[in-house]
């Protein structure tokens, strides 16, 4: 689904705030990046991703966003391991002609806590 800038800067803000880990998969004719890691700074003109030895930033502007959400992948199978380990993901076009696409990761579920009697 097409989404705007404004969409794509909510969703930053979320990850930003909640420090959620992403797959960051960055695609260019010369190069694949592929790494875990969360939105460090973002403005309307560029958006910063930062794993524990790597950062990377990227210009905005320009750019064309779209959003997915595994739980409407009409293939059931593919539709129960993508929504097993992703939340939401956002493609981003860049005006160079590179992709990105950020995929927020599940977090473990937490275990239960036993009581002591």
């Amino acid at each position: 689904m097409n989404a705007t800038f404004e969409d794509a800067h909510l969703l930053f803000d979320r990850w930003q705030q909640e420090v959620s880990a992403l797959r960051v998969k960055l695609w260019s004719q010369s190069m694949v990046f592929e790494a875990t890691g969360i939105v460090g700074e973002f403005t309307h003109a560029a958006l910063q991703l930062n794993g524990p030895d790597w950062q990377l930033t990227l210009p905005l502007e320009g750019s064309k966003y779209t959003f997915s959400d595994p739980r409407e992948i009409p293939i059931a199978a593919v539709r129960e391991i993508e929504t097993a380990k992703y939340e939401y993901g956002l493609a981003i076009e860049l005006p160079s002609g590179d992709r990105l696409v950020l995929m927020e990761l599940k977090r473990p579920a937490a275990e239960p806590v036993e009581e002591e009697e």
